[in-house]
């Protein structure tokens, strides 16, 4: 049988030695050992390097399709979550509004709404969001991580739709969320749309398997099923909010 092995021990000068250790046909032999401070590396064999290869291919592996998909959608939670944070951030020096609400010349993007773009308006929260590889759902393969928001910054890089008429004076209003959004069963193409308190809206199939993580004008965020969407569009709180889907 083939192991790898990996050894610490407690010195008595108070450091840590440790080794890692290969058992192949010819029992152990050391390939890699040091000090905790400055580990000394020793040179893997091919034979070696597919053996670790396999070992973390097997490992990940580990997970089956439902614990996949929940994992992703935890991180896409949590993706939501740095948004939520990011509008309510910016809109404390802003007589909290958020930024779909105040004019160019105020550092907003309320002339930007027309265009149906999403990210113009996630752009001015650069300083609030420190990376836009949060815009990416990690489970939406059509788009592409960014690595800033410079120029080559677009709805490519960005998962998620935004509420632009979303605001705290409607904390359940939709404010962002996954954008497999579909009405009546045909999925939303992207660009504007107007969601009214009786639109049937629910999930499309992609990303979520039919589910999605929406993010709430307070900032709060859920996963949701087709049902819990259509009542929290219910109860928005706000007669028309037009959606800019990427």
């Amino acid at each position: 049988m083939t192991r790898l092995c990996v050894g610490l021990a407690d010195k008595s000068s108070g450091h840590y030695d440790w080794r890692v250790r290969y058992h192949g046909a010819g029992g152990y032999r050391s390939i890699m050992n040091g000090h905790s401070s400055k580990p000394e590396w020793a040179a893997f064999t091919r034979v070696e390097v597919l053996i670790i290869a396999l070992t973390i291919g097997v490992l990940a592996g580990c997970l089956t399709p439902s614990e996949k998909r929940r994992a992703l959608s935890i991180a896409c939670n949590n993706n939501l979550k740095c948004v939520g944070l990011a509008f309510k951030t910016w809109s404390i020096d802003q007589s909290d509004e958020y930024p779909m609400r105040r004019p160019k010349e105020q550092g907003g993007t309320k002339e930007l709404i027309g265009t149906g773009q999403v990210f113009v308006h996630f752009r001015v929260l650069s300083n609030e969001l420190s990376t836009p590889k949060v815009l990416v759902c990690p489970a939406d393969k059509a788009k592409v991580f960014a690595e800033n928001f410079d120029s080559g910054f677009s709805d490519v890089n960005v998962s998620y739709f935004l509420g632009l008429d979303a605001s705290e004076e409607s904390p359940m209003a939709l404010l962002s969320g996954d954008r497999n959004l579909a009405r009546a069963g045909y999925s939303l193409n992207r660009g504007l749309f107007t969601l009214t308190t009786n639109t049937p809206l629910s999930w499309a199939i992609a990303i979520h398997d039919s589910c999605g993580n929406v993010c709430f004008a307070d900032g709060s965020v859920q996963f949701l099923g087709s049902a819990k969407l259509a009542e929290a569009v219910r109860n928005q709180g706000v007669a028309t909010n037009r959606l800019a889907v990427p």
